[in-house]
């Protein structure tokens, strides 16, 4: 007796009101995410060159460092290889 009285109410009753359709997301909220995104990845890209660049620099700062000093850096290390006074027998007169 169930089954008729419930066919009964919904054939009497207002349809059930239909689900609101479903939108796409808002496109100024899309644009500002892709807007988001591409200041993200130039920003990484921007890091990444500035570790490179840091690297770089490292690299070369020993051989600037060790010419700096020298009148004309361009001309090299000079060939005295001790860390004192260059030193030698013949001027100092004891060639013996």
């Amino acid at each position: 007796m169930g089954g008729v009285v419930s066919a009964i109410t919904r054939i009497f009753s207002p349809p059930a009101p239909k689900p609101p359709a479903v939108q796409g997301p808002d496109p100024a909220m899309v644009k500002a995410q892709q807007d988001q995104e591409k200041r993200i990845e130039a920003r990484e890209a921007q890091s990444q060159r500035e570790i490179a660049s840091r690297k770089r620099v490292q690299r070369r700062g020993g051989v600037r460092a060790l010419l700096a000093d020298r009148e004309n850096p361009f001309l090299g290390v000079p060939t005295q290889t001790t860390l004192g006074p260059s030193f030698s027998r013949s001027q100092s007169g004891n060639t013996g």
